[in-house]
């Protein structure tokens, strides 16, 4: 019984094989969102990230603001604090350079688990499109789980936490 559902679950045919990349999204998208959250913990700070993450979209909205307006004071004024805000993105992409390299190993799963085992087959059925293949199905999948981690982990844009 226990063999049948795990041939099941990893055959080629929906919907086993919707179960199971689904599942590989949400376990990707759970390390990833984690990952980036305790490296931004351990390299920078929360609080600290949160404020530069403020700042940042502060000076972004002002220099936006200044170019439109034209105002010549206002840009050389922003222009000044341009190293300290270069400085900080510096920093803060420092935590998403390492966890990029990390996510790198995962082209693994993709070509020599996930290709090799479902190949150009449909792996689920979306009603008004039909049959989808795994990398169809793989990354609408990867962003709404990538998008509820990274807000429930308060990571990544428009993040709350």
């Amino acid at each position: 019984m226990v063999l049948s559902v795990l041939e099941w679950l990893l055959s080629p045919y929906v919907p086993g094989s919707t179960l199971v990349i689904l599942l590989i999204c949400v376990t990707i998208s759970f390390l990833n969102s984690f990952i980036n959250r305790l490296l931004i913990s351990r390299l920078i700070g929360w609080q600290e990230y949160a404020k530069m993450q403020q700042e940042l979209t502060e000076f972004r909205s002002l220099s936006s603001q200044a170019l439109r307006s034209k105002d010549a004071k206002m840009l050389k004024k922003l222009e000044k604090q341009r190293p300290r805000v270069n400085q900080m993105q510096k920093q803060m992409a420092k935590p998403q350079t390492i966890l990029f390299l990390i996510s790198m190993s995962y082209i693994v799963i993709w070509w020599f688990i996930l290709i090799p085992a479902y190949g150009p087959s449909n792996v689920a059925f979306i009603p008004g499109i039909g049959g989808v293949s795994v990398v169809l199905w793989y990354f609408p999948c990867s962003l709404f789980f990538g998008t509820v981690f990274s807000r429930i982990f308060g990571v990544g844009l428009g993040a709350t936490g």
